[in-house]
C-alpha cells in the first residue's frame, strides 16, 4: 500500500493581495509559519519516507516544518511549482486582474479545464504532478508527502481520484492543509482524510480563517 499527503504551503505575506505566482520575496507569513508547524505535529506520527516540495520558499519553509519531525531532508522537484496558466496576471492585485482579464478569471473561477488561451494548462500541471507523484515512490517509498501550491495539488487531486479537472475551484485545499490519499494498486487511489489547520488548531495557535482574494469575485459570479 502507498500513502500520498498532499500539502499546500502556509498562508503567505501578501498584504495587497497581489497574485505574486513565481515572484520572489513571496514567503510565509507569521500566520503561515504558525501553520507550517501545525501541519508538522499533525503528521509527527506518520511514517513519512520522502518530503517533497515546490522550490518556492513558501512551500520549502512549510516542508521542513514537516521534515524535521522525521529527520529528513527536504527534497526539491520543480514539476510541483506554482501554476502557469495566466503569466500576465503576475504581479497585479487580485482586483486589478478583475479589472484588466476580467473574461480571463471569470473562465478561471468557472471552468479552468476548459481554458485555451492559457500558457500552462490545468490538464499539463495536473500530468506533470502526477509524474513527480510517480518518481516520488520509485526508491520503495511507502508514504510521501508532497508540499506544493493550491491549483497544481488540486489537479493532481482530482487527477489521481479520477475526478473531472473542471472540479479544480470546488472545495480547494487550504493553507498548510493535508489531504491523505491511500493506494493498493498502481492506478487506484482513494482519498482517506483532510486535516486543516484553520479548523483543528485555531484556539492553541492562534490561527484564524482569512479573507481569500477571489472570494468575493466567485460570490459575484455566482
Amino acid at each position: 500500500m502507498r500513502t500520498l499527503i498532499l500539502i499546500r504551503h502556509g498562508e503567505v505575506a501578501n498584504p495587497n493581495h497581489v497574485v505574486y505566482a513565481d515572484l520572489p520575496g513571496f514567503d510565509l507569513s507569521p500566520l503561515g509559519v504558525l501553520e507550517a508547524h501545525a501541519v508538522g505535529c499533525h503528521l509527527d506520527t506518520v511514517p513519512i519516507d520522502v518530503v517533497v516540495s515546490s522550490p518556492l520558499p513558501r512551500a520549502r519553509h512549510t516542508a521542513a516544518a514537516i521534515a524535521a519531525h522525521h529527520g529528513l531532508e527536504v527534497c526539491p522537484d520543480v514539476r510541483l511549482t506554482e501554476a502557469r496558466m495566466y503569466p500576465g496576471w503576475t504581479g497585479l492585485r487580485w482586483v486589478e486582474v478583475d479589472e484588466m482579464h476580467h473574461e480571463q478569471l471569470t473562465g478561471y473561477l468557472r471552468n479552468a479545464a476548459a481554458l485555451d488561451d492559457v500558457v500552462e494548462s490545468i490538464h499539463t500541471i495536473a500530468e506533470r504532478m502526477v509524474r513527480a507523484v510517480c518518481d516520488s515512490f520509485g526508491d520503495g517509498q511507502r508514504v510521501v508527502a508532497m508540499v506544493g501550491h493550491q491549483d497544481p495539488i488540486q489537479a493532481v487531486r482530482l487527477k489521481l481520484l479520477g475526478r473531472p479537472l473542471s472540479d479544480l475551484r470546488r472545495d480547494p485545499p487550504g493553507h498548510a492543509s493535508a489531504t491523505t490519499l491511500v493506494s493498493t494498486r498502481s492506478d487506484s487511489w482513494v482519498e482517506t482524510t483532510l486535516w486543516e489547520p484553520s479548523v483543528r488548531t485555531a484556539r492553541s495557535e492562534g490561527i484564524e480563517d482569512r479573507y481569500t482574494p477571489t472570494t468575493e469575485i466567485e460570490e459575484r459570479l455566482g
